[in-house]
């Protein structure tokens, strides 16, 4: 049986209340890594930019470039 098989058969076992907890607890963790990748995904395209590996510009000039 799978670990996630097994995890589930426990939380079956928790009350209501419990199960409820640890959902609010699995979201905000979700929702802070998903911020963390957020931010590290930006730190990275800030440091292209910077040096010169991505290109800048309005949404006409990318338009302008991806159709001239």
């Amino acid at each position: 049986m799978s670990v996630i098989n097994l995890l589930l058969e426990e939380i079956d076992e928790l009350d209501t209340d419990d199960q409820e907890y640890l959902i609010d607890i699995l979201q905000n963790r979700l929702r802070d890594k998903r911020r963390s990748d957020l931010a590290s995904r930006g730190k990275e395209a800030l440091l292209h930019a910077q040096s010169g590996c991505a290109k800048t510009g309005s949404f006409h000039g990318l338009w302008a470039d991806l159709n001239g």
